[in-house]
């Protein structure tokens, strides 16, 4: 297919002249063929969201701020991650530690 990005606008008046310009008899084949053609450019409107989907995907949102907006301390969270590390470096089978 040939670069349309460098090509001048396509005016709709040269489009319809160049229709005019076939004979009657052939304005079915080049309608099934520009048919053909839009069929095969990529879609660029959005996809339809589906309300249930988007319902489910709100819930999973407001979850993810009230964690963000949890007012617990910062200590809380360093002593819980450090219990963490530790717990997980216990009983690796290699000398070396998971997390430094």
């Amino acid at each position: 297919m040939a670069d349309r990005s460098s090509s001048p606008p396509t005016s709709l008046e040269s489009l319809l002249h160049e229709i005019e310009a076939t004979p009657r008899e052939y304005w079915t084949d080049l309608l099934d063929a520009l048919r053909q053609f839009r069929q095969k450019i990529p879609s660029t409107a959005p996809s339809v969201i589906d309300a249930e989907q988007a319902q489910k995907n709100q819930a999973a949102i407001d979850l993810l701020d009230s964690w963000l907006d949890d007012t617990e301390d910062a200590s809380e969270h360093q002593q819980a991650w450090d219990f963490l590390k530790t717990a997980l470096d216990e009983d690796r089978l290699s000398d070396r530690p998971l997390f430094l």
